[in-house]
């Protein structure tokens, strides 16, 4: 079959490769919809959470599909269901598990190949069945909308809250509806990207900003002490410092961007003890997919799916996500 392979910086190549074989507690997967994540824009140029990435690199882990082939053990999925999964589950075994912090599993369970892919091999254990209500389109959404949905519990975001996302990419826009739907008072994106920004309007930003102007709209729009909760979801220490400044006395700074190996930021450590903050980074998605799943069924997040192109167009499809003039782009293998 036709597989989507990252040989190196910006060699990217479609190749044919035989389905990997079942193990017993596997499952084959059809891929009917896979989307493009930021780490595979990483991958795309050389790093990967700021180390080199390793070649050949099978691509792709958000998807969509159906069960077409069931190893021997496996008891809960059948033929024919429509399934997603979490490409990295925890084992629920590792300390780190045990003591409610999966996210940190040192011994994560992954899917076996890539989702850019006509199928894909993985354990039965990291799949969910996508519910009636949720298109095979949307339910390539659910590993990013879960990781949204985990920044905002981290965040502890309350009703009426007075919000700031700094940084327009899916993960922002993920979390701008996100934060709305969940009760924020007012959502502020800040997103050099014009195309992006009209993006987050639609997903419920109440003011989608260059960031230039972001200080004057959380004057007007949160008032003079600043937001009750900025999200920053960049990976910039020059966002992350700005987050910490733009955040109210008492506030939450939540960091979602992944920055790379060797960045650093800087800050006031009195800004913070007369502030009061509260600053968390959040990493993966631990108990948010079945609500990201159900969260899939109740809001419209069609308009972040801005493109769907073939496999065969893997490569534009990757230097149009890296050109700001999109929001999601899937892929139809």
């Amino acid at each position: 079959m036709l597989a989507a392979f990252l040989y190196g910086p910006a060699d990217l190549r479609l190749v044919e490769r035989e389905p990997l074989p079942l193990r017993p507690e596997d499952i084959r997967v059809e891929v009917a919809y896979s989307g493009i994540c930021g780490t595979e824009l990483h991958l795309y140029g050389g790093m990967v959470f700021g180390a080199p990435a390793t070649a050949p690199q099978p691509l792709g882990h958000e998807f969509s599909g159906r069960v077409v082939e069931v190893g021997a053990d496996v008891t809960t999925l059948r033929l024919g269901d429509r399934v997603t999964a979490i490409p990295g589950g925890p084992c629920y075994q590792c300390e780190l598990c045990r003591i409610g912090r999966p996210s940190m599993c040192p011994n994560r369970v992954s899917i076996r190949s890539g989702a850019w892919a006509r199928t894909l091999a993985l354990p039965a254990r990291i799949a969910w069945r996508i519910p009636d209500d949720v298109s095979d389109r949307a339910a390539a959404l659910t590993e990013p909308l879960a990781c949204a949905v985990r920044a905002v519990d981290r965040a502890e975001l309350a009703s009426a809250n007075r919000v700031v996302v700094i940084g327009g990419g899916p993960i922002g826009l993920l979390i701008v509806a996100v934060a709305k739907a969940s009760g924020a008072q007012t959502v502020i994106l800040s997103e050099p990207s014009a195309y992006r920004r009209r993006l987050g309007e639609r997903l419920g930003a109440d003011r989608a900003i260059e960031p230039a102007a972001l200080a004057a709209a959380v004057r007007e729009l949160c008032g003079a002490m600043g937001a009750d909760v900025v999200f920053e979801a960049v990976g910039h220490p020059r966002t992350v410092e700005q987050a910490i400044g733009l955040a109210a006395p008492g506030g939450m700074v939540l960091i979602a961007g992944v920055a790379d190996l060797d960045a650093v930021a800087s800050f006031k450590p009195q800004e913070l003890f007369f502030k009061e903050l509260t600053i968390r980074g959040t990493k993966g998605v631990t108990w948010g997919v079945d609500r990201a799943l159900r969260w899939l069924g109740r809001l419209d997040l069609e308009p972040l799916i801005t493109h769907e192109l073939p496999l065969a167009q893997a490569r534009q499809a990757v230097e149009l996500c890296l050109s700001g003039e999109a929001g999601k782009v899937v892929l139809r293998p």
